[in-house]
């Protein structure tokens, strides 16, 4: 016979197997409802709240009791109320469970969490979401979450992003709407913000509180996150605090096929590129020769300064598309390639307007600064209210230079112009609130 520790290990085991097994069957069983609830309409694969609700009942049945919360970013938190789990469901419809969740509610649980980051854990795979706001303290220097070496005089940008020794963020971080207050950055490193280094990554979101205190002069330097590398989304992410010194209110700089959504920038910035993104990085590396980025459905209302060539509102030098998108503060510098939206464009401008001064030096335009020579770039269904100055040459209400007239600028309009909301097309709305002096606003807003 047996001992009876022996038994009771026995069904112990029997016991954690059998759970798992059931906890197996339960997500393969959600993950069946999602690609249902995906395929009830061929042209998306969006996902329904109502949908997957109906698409879980018919895989479980009517007596499954659960509940699904609508993140409104495109994904959802399934909680299965009998078994007590929960599961993440992304807005491509990939399923996390509950075992590669992480919450974090505290400061000293958000720096353990970064610690484990930049120990080397990308948390690929991984959901981590705040639960609270967090406040950190102002007298302790920030170690961004995700680590990027800093290259030496002997060492490329490009060999430092890609150093193997880097440890970037590789989950998905979604702080529910809360705020992280307090930050203290003050360096010269590469790759600074509450986020250093993002690489295949989410950050969704997350506010930076208006009490921080900020000053970065390197490479790739956001309030929110330094460098977004690969692929990766970047959604309703706002940062509050004025920033002494930073490459961009929201991200310092775009690596690879990225996407800036939804996000706003309210602080004031001096000596920044842009004040949702400082600029696109290796647009001349051979692997991202046809890679282009985004930006879409963005505002910045902060005052944007700087010391050195190519300043935007929205972006300094950007390769790809923005798109419904608004600047509400002053470009004040007196250097060159100045833009209300954008410095230097690769690509195109959509749906786009400019309601404030942007002065500059030479290359000063209300929407763009410089088009690209010898690329086809298009501004369309845009227009500037805001009044473009500068010292020297090439200063334009919409656009400043566009070398060889290889640029197109279609339906666009100055201050001086009559037109409606109609006019600019489907984006835009009627300003009858007057939120905007009655010129028209975009749908979003």
């Amino acid at each position: 016979m047996q001992p009876l520790l022996a038994i009771t290990g026995i069904l112990t085991r029997a016991s954690e197997a059998k759970e798992k097994t059931e906890e197996a069957q339960e997500k393969e069983g959600l993950e069946l409802a999602v690609t249902s609830s995906q395929m009830e309409d061929v042209n998306t694969l969006e996902i329904d709240k109502e949908k997957l609700e109906n698409a879980i009942k018919q895989q479980f049945g009517n007596n499954k009791d659960f509940s699904v919360t609508d993140n409104e970013d495109g994904s959802f938190l399934v909680n299965m109320n009998d078994t007590k789990r929960i599961y993440y469901v992304d807005e491509l419809g990939k399923v996390i469970s509950e075992e590669n969740m992480l919450k974090i509610s505290t400061a000293d649980e958000l720096k353990a969490f970064r610690d484990t980051v930049n120990s080397g854990n990308k948390y690929e795979g991984w959901y981590v979401y705040l639960t609270s706001d967090i406040t950190l303290d102002i007298n302790e220097e920030w170690e961004p979450i995700g680590y990027c070496v800093q290259n030496s005089e002997d060492t490329s940008i490009k060999d430092s992003i890609y150093s193997e020794n880097n440890k970037p963020f590789s989950g998905i971080f979604n702080g529910q709407g809360h705020t992280v207050d307090y930050v203290n950055i003050s360096n010269s490193k590469n790759g600074q913000g509450l986020f250093g280094l993002v690489a295949n990554g989410q950050i969704k979101n997350i506010n930076l509180g208006e009490n921080c205190s900020i000053n970065m002069e390197g490479i790739g330097c956001g309030g929110i996150v330094g460098i977004v590398l690969n692929t990766g989304t970047i959604y309703n992410c706002n940062n509050y605090t004025d920033i002494e010194q930073t490459r961009g209110g929201v991200v310092g700089a775009v690596i690879g096929s990225v996407t800036i959504s939804n996000c706003c920038n309210y602080g004031d910035l001096n000596n920044a590129s842009g004040g949702i993104v400082g600029s696109s990085n290796g647009t001349d590396w051979e692997e991202f020769a046809d890679v282009y980025h985004t930006i879409i459905n963005c505002a910045n209302y902060g005052n944007v300064s700087r010391d050195s060539n190519i300043v935007g509102g929205i972006a300094g030098y950007f390769k790809g598309t923005i798109s419904n998108c608004f600047n509400n503060g002053e470009i004040n510098t007196t250097v060159s390639v100045v833009g209300g939206i954008v410095g230097s464009l690769t690509g195109n401008i959509l749906n786009c307007f400019n309601t404030k001064m942007v002065s500059g030096n030479n290359v000063v335009g209300g929407i763009a600064g410089d088009l690209e020579r010898y690329i086809h770039n298009l501004i369309k269904n845009c227009y500037n209210i805001g009044k473009a100055t500068g010292q020297g040459k090439d200063i334009g209400e919409l656009f400043g230079r566009n070398t060889n007239n290889m640029s197109e600028i279609i339906n666009s309009y100055t201050s001086s112009d009559t037109f409606s909301a109609e006019d600019l097309g489907s984006s835009f709305k009627e300003d009858t609130n007057n939120i905007n002096n009655g010129y028209p606003i975009l749908q979003w807003q």
